[in-house]
């Protein structure tokens, strides 16, 4: 995704230096990569420990998020996704500007379609049948849930769509999906009555939703796939030890569909620094 990043940014006129990212790095030391910059780009997730900057294809340990503050001039505005909150208010100490793409909903937006993409690669490598046909439960019915749901019926699933507003159960009526409403304490039974033909349920719930008692009563032949942000919806430890197979469908559009998710990125990340540069002219 970075490396697509850099490309397009060049194809836009943009002067760009990078590091840490393989042999697409313009700098052997992050030092002359920063010099000068006016818009620090971090990838997503910014990092993996919240210390160091996330470079997988650096070899060795990353650099630390407190050495680069150390380097930049006031005023440089620092871009990230997934930001450590200690970050945000490090860099805001140290009068930087700092922005968090990943919140940003034109980004969200724009990556439902590979990330759905991606889901239903990864269902068709799993599954031991066809799409057409297969009884699929989607738990939530947000921006990605919601397209994907329609995606799956297209290809001839049978989609059943869980969900707690019933404004979101008729959406998915309307598009030919079957529904059953998840509302407080019958949150349980309701999911407890999941088909015993389903051979998939997809959770894009990023709250704890899929308990142990819950899964004692889906068949062990439905495989299960996460897409929701942790903590993710299913009992991790339930799972495994009830023996389910379960599929964890995060990064999909960096991983799967690198090129799409770089112009996706650029084209936000662009809006985002102008709009930024146009508030601070106001101000």
């Amino acid at each position: 995704r970075q490396i697509a990043l850099l490309h397009l940014l060049r194809k836009k006129g943009i002067s760009v230096s990078a590091w840490g990212i393989g042999e697409e790095s313009t700098e052997t030391d992050w030092r002359d990569a920063v010099r000068d910059a006016e818009v620090i780009l971090l990838p997503l997730p910014s990092s993996g420990d919240g210390v160091r900057i996330r470079s997988p294809f650096r070899e060795g340990l990353g650099l630390r998020f407190s050495c680069l503050l150390e380097t930049l001039s006031p005023n440089t505005l620092i871009c990230g996704g997934r930001l450590p909150q200690i970050w945000v208010e490090q860099a805001r100490q140290a009068r930087l500007r700092v922005l968090d793409y990943f919140d940003s909903e034109a980004l969200q937006l724009r990556n439902a379609l590979p990330t759905v993409e991606g889901a239903i690669l990864l269902a068709l490598q799993a599954l031991p049948v066809t799409l057409d046909g297969c009884e699929i439960a989607v738990l939530g019915y947000g921006r990605i849930a919601s397209l994907l749901a329609e995606k799956l019926t297209a290809l001839g699933a049978i989609v059943t769509v869980y969900a707690r507003k019933e404004r979101d159960l008729i959406h998915a009526r309307l598009r030919h999906c079957q529904s059953v409403r998840l509302c407080g304490s019958d949150e349980r039974s309701s999911l407890c009555g999941l088909s015993k033909s389903c051979r998939m349920v997809i959770n894009t719930v990023p709250v704890p939703l899929v308990t142990e008692p819950i899964l004692q009563c889906w068949p062990k032949t439905c495989l299960l796939m996460e897409l929701a942000s942790l903590p993710g919806g299913f009992d991790i430890a339930a799972a495994e030890r009830l023996g389910f197979t379960r599929i964890m469908a995060a990064a999909l559009p960096g991983k799967y569909f690198p090129e799409t998710a770089g112009k996706i990125l650029g084209e936000t990340l662009i809006e985002l620094v102008h709009a930024a540069n146009t508030e601070d002219e106001r101000n």
